[in-house]
């Protein structure tokens, strides 16, 4: 009989944008139940994984009440299925989760940290934040890394205990055969009315102050004042009373003829093959899966010199690393891309080799089934 595996987010789009395919490859060696806040998508998701699912209300704010009902609600659902092995992502999922399955007596209990919010908090917040990770990894029996550099601010911040890394890093590695721009025929510069002309520069993930949005539209600005063309894709949705950004830069957003808001889209395939080149000014990353796909869609990153961005990124071989929160180094970069076209085809099939040698999809999730089964694992 297969052991019991659950999986855990916060919300459905988690699993569905982080994790596609990877429940599915796991229900070959064991039983696999997907869990997060209830919703459409999560039934979605479980369908089309072809596992079982099951629903927990979860706050990604910070509600003690709520987090309480959620801890309740989760321990009783784990009590009556009693599964092996229980893995969450996210923060709010990995408190509720590890606490709850620590009551349930849960054997196996692994926190995967994917990125780490409290890197830019401040004051109370960022208190209430170190305390919450902290007592998570308490009541955990394992911790996962998506990156080497995050494990190691970790281990020096938050934690002693053993911090495991999957292959690479990533959550889920990359389908080198869905992300291959040898695949498209992109239609999107035609349809903007984009010229073959101009350089074309794509963002992809969520529009929050965090991601280096406002440095990314200051230094694109600045760099369509003059020289040749260039035009800005921005593939993504703000998040509105949650982490807003400036009204200033929604403004010059919405007023710039070259810069496109094209929202969020399930398949971002057209939009990496209408581009010449990735952005990512991030404050914080895990080890970003958009720079991995950008990659493998042979397009060359900017990326800002953190961990996670600068494990993918070598600096002048598949892309370039500026320092955070500084536009005008970010300005530079895409500048000099921009003037030597030739640098963008070679750092871009650089790129592509990359992932394929150190992040392909399928070697990842054999060495994640590898890890659920260990006997490092199960002795906790």
């Amino acid at each position: 009989m297969k052991e019991k595996l659950w999986i855990v987010t916060t919300v459905a789009d988690s699993l569905d944008s982080l994790i596609e395919g990877q429940p599915k490859f796991l229900n070959q060696y064991f039983d696999v139940t997907i869990v997060s806040s209830p919703s459409a998508r999560l039934i979605t998701v479980a369908e089309r994984e072809n596992v079982a699912w099951q629903a927990v209300k979860l706050s990604r704010t910070i509600s003690p009440f709520r987090d309480l009902l959620s801890i309740w609600k989760m321990y009783r659902l784990l009590r009556k299925n009693r599964p092996d092995i229980i893995q969450s992502y996210t923060p709010k999922a990995g408190l509720v989760t590890m606490i709850a399955a620590r009551l349930a007596r849960v054997p196996r209990r692994i926190h995967g940290v994917v990125g780490m919010p409290l890197m830019e908090a401040q004051g109370i917040r960022r208190n209430i934040m170190k305390f919450a990770e902290q007592f998570t990894y308490v009541n955990a029996t394992a911790l996962t890394s998506n990156s080497f550099g995050l494990r190691e601010f970790i281990q020096a911040q938050l934690t002693k205990k053993p911090i495991t890394v999957i292959g690479s890093g990533s959550i889920n590695g990359v389908d080198v055969n869905y992300y291959d721009r040898a695949n498209l025929n992109s239609n999107v510069r035609t349809s903007l009315g984009i010229s073959e002309q101009s350089t074309v520069f794509v963002y992809v993930g969520r529009l929050v102050p965090d991601k280096g949005i406002v440095e990314l539209v200051d230094a694109f600005l600045e760099l369509a004042d003059s020289g040749s063309p260039v035009d800005l894709f921005l593939l993504g949705e703000e998040e509105g009373d949650l982490t807003p950004l400036p009204t200033k830069t929604r403004k010059l957003m919405a007023t710039s003829d070259s810069i496109h808001q094209l929202g969020w889209h399930p398949d971002v395939r057209p939009y990496l093959a209408a581009a010449n080149v990735f952005v990512l000014p991030s404050y914080r990353e895990g080890l970003p899966n958009s720079v991995l796909e950008a990659g493998a869609m042979s397009l060359p990153s900017i990326v800002t010199d953190i961990n996670g961005c600068n494990e993918i990124v070598e600096n002048g071989i598949n892309g370039n690393l500026v320092p955070v929160k500084d536009s005008r180094k970010l300005r530079e970069a895409m500048e000099f891309l921009r003037e030597n076209r030739n640098e963008i085809e070679v750092m871009g099939n650089m790129a592509r080799v990359r992932v394929i040698n150190s992040f392909k999809q399928e070697g990842f999730w054999i060495q994640l089934a590898g890890y659920y089964l260990s006997e490092e694992l199960q002795r906790g």
